[in-house]
């Protein structure tokens, strides 16, 4: 058993890197206090991402994603809902293998992910 993490605001560290490089992301500690099984963190935006820039569609291999938009807002494909935007307060939670790409997002966007596990592969699909 491992011991509780507290993640402080106040002197915590952004790093930029992470699965997008148009964001910085600050760690939960997550990671450490389940051995390896789960993650979260914080990722926010460096600067308005342009549709010309986005993430193009793609799955990630997990058994557990939540997404949870603090600030701002997202334009994303997920495939079985179609194009959305999310917005401050919008919770998007799946299991499994869901195509989805992100197109767009505001300067002052900040989202929550929590994932299960804590590393897993992104798969890359050619677009339709």
């Amino acid at each position: 058993m491992t011991k509780p993490v507290l993640s402080c605001l106040e002197g915590s560290q952004w790093e930029d890197k992470g699965l997008r490089g148009f964001l910085e992301y600050r760690d939960l500690g997550t990671v450490a206090a389940t051995e390896g099984r789960f993650s979260a963190h914080v990722a926010r935006a460096l600067h308005a991402k342009k549709p010309e820039v986005g993430a193009p569609l793609h799955y990630h291999t997990l058994g557990f994603h939540l997404t949870y938009v603090l600030r701002g807002w997202m334009r994303t494909y997920y495939e079985g809902i179609g194009e959305v935007i999310m917005k401050a307060g919008d919770c998007m939670t799946y299991e499994g293998e869901v195509p989805q790409s992100h197109t767009e997002h505001s300067d002052d966007f900040e989202v929550l992910q929590i994932t299960m596990p804590a590393e897993f592969p992104t798969v890359h699909l050619a677009k339709k």
